[in-house]
């Protein structure tokens, strides 16, 4: 009997011990708020450059004075996303501003995050709170652009600058500038829209020769610290060559008459 009395007094002493452990543990968590199984999710940095890891769905691209293109085709936009995490990782952090003349910008819309803005010019490319330059990636920098360049000059996009009123519609004859009438301003917008854009012209040799109308569009572009002139020259009243004086890759764009030979 004895012993058994021994055995409780031994069994309460281990359950007080137990108590006054869990009643410590307690206190010592409310006062240093001390997680007790928990779990705490940290959210990923959308600019970070493992954003790569989401699902494109679509891309836009910003021409300065011209318009905005959407580009949602999933095979290109995989190319893009590669593109851009190719250079991303090529290059060095730039330190200074983009100073280009001519910069695009542009935005990637994600399905499962938010959407990346990025720009792009001659010397640098920012994506999200990434910014890239470097002698190492300079070449790929300008190809990126004179490939978004040749993707925004489309026969809507150049037709609509020519429509805009915001804009200015020149002919440029023997050096002097003269506006376009509103009827010839209205037939050049009616050629340019309905033409197709040409991606083999290696065999025209009319590029040699002065064209037989050369147009001028002052783009009303706050961005450009003085003019920015969009030119559109037109040979043999059949084609048709665009090209931007801020554009330092020096791209052109080619489009042929739909009713021409």
């Amino acid at each position: 009997m004895q012993e058994e009395k021994k055995g409780l007094s031994w069994l309460r002493l281990i359950l007080l011990q137990i108590v006054i452990g869990c009643t410590l543990i307690g206190i010592f968590a409310y006062v240093f708020r001390i997680g007790v199984d928990e779990v705490q999710i940290v959210p990923k940095e959308p600019n970070s450059r493992d954003m790569f890891d989401g699902v494109p769905m679509r891309m836009n691209v910003t021409y300065p004075g011209i318009g905005t293109i959407s580009i949602d085709d999933p095979k290109e936009l995989i190319a893009w996303k590669a593109t851009f995490s190719r250079i991303l990782s090529g290059g060095q952090p730039q330190t200074r501003e983009n100073a280009s003349r001519l910069l695009l910008t542009g935005s990637i819309a994600y399905l499962d995050q938010e959407d990346i803005p990025f720009q792009i010019g001659t010397s640098g490319f920012r994506f999200g709170s990434d910014s890239v330059n470097s002698l190492d990636i300079s070449a790929e920098i300008r190809k990126l652009q004179n490939m978004l360049i040749d993707k925004t000059l489309t026969a809507d996009t150049v037709s609509e600058a020519i429509a805009n009123r915001n804009h200015q519609v020149f002919r440029l004859q023997d050096g002097l500038l003269t506006t376009l009438s509103d009827a010839d301003r209205a037939a050049l917008t009616m050629q340019m829209r309905s033409a197709v854009r040409l991606i083999d012209f290696s065999h025209f040799d009319f590029m040699a020769e002065q064209p037989s109308a050369h147009f001028v569009v002052q783009l009303s572009d706050k961005a450009v610290n003085g003019k920015h002139w969009l030119h559109v020259d037109r040979y043999d009243n059949a084609y048709f060559i665009v090209f931007d004086l801020l554009d330092e890759t020096n791209h052109k764009a080619y489009f042929k008459l739909r009713d021409a030979s």
